[in-house]
């Protein structure tokens, strides 16, 4: 994945033959997205073989790759060049690094996904610790165990508590079908 190649948000913004794919979970899209025509299709959803068939990708234009970060947009850009599509690219620094270019967003009102871990989480170790003092020490576990899931999830970027609140009836579009293409 080293080979990767990036382009800055505002060359992506500027092409108008390219095509943009977000990666995000539904309700990371939902908050913030992209306000210029683009395709998104959660990473978990993702299927690159599938993806160039049905958007009839030939490698004559380009395919700028987005995410929060970067991390998401890198592993669907490995996925693409696995499956023989090579004019791919990460948009550089993801969503967040479009807001800070400027670039055009729309905003929805939902609570993000980072805001739902910390409150799941934060109510979990409170819980532990109030079950714990009140009831029995082994609810203390359940403190510990939020614990190293933070741990894991700052060393890894992988956060088992975010996939899970993602796929949470309320951050799931309605009817959400394989793709939704924003125009």
């Amino acid at each position: 994945m080293n080979d990767i190649r990036k382009i800055s948000p505002k060359d992506a913004a500027a092409d108008h033959a390219c095509v943009i794919l977000d990666v995000r979970t539904d309700i990371e899209h939902r908050a913030a997205a992209l306000k210029q025509p683009h395709i998104h299709l959660p990473l978990d959803r993702l299927d690159a073989a599938d993806f160039i068939k049905a958007q009839k990708l030939d490698g004559s234009r380009p395919l700028y790759i987005l995410c929060r970060a970067g991390a998401r947009a890198a592993k669907a850009a490995e996925s693409f060049r696995q499956a023989g599509f090579e004019n791919v690219h990460v948009i550089d620094g993801g969503i967040l690094n479009c807001e800070t270019c400027g670039l055009a967003l729309k905003k929805g009102e939902v609570i993000s996904l980072e805001r739902q871990v910390r409150i799941a989480v934060g109510s979990t170790v409170l819980l532990g610790v109030l079950l714990g003092a009140l009831l029995s020490p082994w609810f203390y576990v359940l403190p510990a165990f939020c614990g190293a899931g933070l741990v894991v999830a700052g060393v890894t970027e992988w956060c088992g508590m975010a996939l899970l609140l993602a796929r949470a009836p309320w951050n799931r579009t309605a009817g959400s079908g394989k793709t939704c293409c924003n125009t």
